[in-house]
């Protein structure tokens, strides 16, 4: 229920003087719950997981994450931040990693995991009929932007991907495909080309090691064609013509926005500015700067500047480290997969922050589990 209901986190309230929202509470119920129920278990899963090759890499961006809140110039918007994107994720990542023992319920979380990216799909299309875009034509949804909307479902469709191995039943692939493409339409609907092309690359490392499985190597084969044809419709667009010589805004924008967050870096490069001070400083280095394209940045744009900015050195070689072991595992349907999931995550996040949101967060920690279990369960 969680994992279906994680585009609810935008429904915020209060609990006595601490802000949270929907997601949060139901993630911290579930730990709450799953902690009671294996209290007698808890020093015998904590061995375990310390012994864990994740353990070390998943410290360090805590620890990282932490001292940049402790040393955050505004530490009350930092601990939101630490809160919401790093502590809740953190639970739900214990849980799912000791609730999870069979294939049967990575089946079953995946499966959930598509059903709330495929409803989302539906409202968005409700959104583009009703004819609720943004200003220049794209589709955002209830989202803040287009490319949170992007950034959401493009992981999903590609860990969904895992489904077709695990259904027989072709009325069921037929109902996967027919939702695969609604969420294709939504996703070309948000003209978010670093989403298209982060699906491209993992499409096209799935077509690269799935060769023996004829039948879901076409269907990948259709998408990724689907896919690069989103390009073809846009090669006359001012958008794509700009993108080519470096002249659209938004690109223009995304270099002086990491030209002012590598000068941050360099004047804070080992604890940090704090997570969720990103805006704060970004204006205060105008001044140095060539003059800026776009003022509201609360982000970096670059997955990897963001993690440095707002978890320090610790954190970024953390975030580092954990990825190194995420792509050494054995190869089984489940991990190619996850790793064409990784793949379009860090594609996008060369110019997009594909972890610091909450539901975002919670997909990536628990993509993460799921790794962890590829290796130790047979599918």
């Amino acid at each position: 229920m969680v994992v279906f209901l994680i585009p609810t986190y935008i429904f915020s309230f209060k609990i006595w003087l601490i802000p949270t929202n929907l997601l949060e509470a139901l993630v911290s119920v579930l730990f709450l719950a799953w902690f009671i129920g294996n209290f007698n278990k808890i020093p015998e899963i904590s061995r375990s997981m310390f012994k864990s090759s994740f353990f070390p890499p998943i410290l360090l961006i805590f620890l990282g994450a932490s001292i940049s809140t402790i040393f955050s110039d505004d530490i009350i918007t930092s601990a939101g931040i630490w809160k919401s994107w790093f502590i809740v994720p953190l639970l739900f990542f214990v849980v799912v990693l000791n609730a999870i023992k069979n294939g049967k319920q990575v089946q079953k979380i995946i499966s959930s995991l598509f059903f709330s990216g495929f409803w989302v799909s539906l409202i968005a299309l409700f959104y583009f009929f009703s004819h609720n875009l943004t200003y220049d034509g794209r589709l955002k949804a209830f989202y803040e932007s287009p490319n949170h909307l992007a950034m959401y479902l493009s992981p999903i469709l590609i860990l969904s991907l895992y489904l077709y191995f695990v259904f027989d039943k072709k009325i069921i692939k037929f109902f996967l495909f027919a939702a695969h493409c609604s969420l294709l339409v939504v996703l070309y609907l948000t003209y978010s080309y670093g989403a298209w092309i982060g699906l491209i690359a993992s499409l096209f490392f799935l077509l690269a090691t799935i060769k023996k499985q004829k039948k879901i190597f076409y269907l990948i084969g259709i998408m990724f064609l689907i896919v690069a044809s989103f390009f073809a419709f846009q090669i006359n667009s001012q958008k794509f013509q700009g993108m080519i010589d470096f002249s659209y805004p938004s690109l223009s924008s995304r270099f002086v926005i990491w030209q002012s967050a590598w000068e941050i870096i360099k004047d804070h490069p080992f604890n940090g500015i704090g997570p969720g001070l990103f805006q704060e400083y970004y204006l205060k280095y105008q001044v140095t700067l060539e003059p800026y394209l776009e003022w509201a940045v609360p982000q970096p744009h670059n997955l990897f500047l963001a993690f440095w900015l707002q978890t320090g050195l610790l954190g970024l070689l953390g975030f580092i480290w954990l990825l190194f072991r995420f792509f050494r595992i054995k190869i089984n349907s489940l991990a190619i997969i996850l790793m064409a999931t990784m793949i379009c995550v860090l594609i996008h996040g060369l110019v997009d922050t594909t972890y610091w949101k909450n539901d975002l967060a919670v997909v990536f920690w628990l993509i993460i589990a799921l790794n962890y279990k590829a290796i130790r369960l047979s599918y």
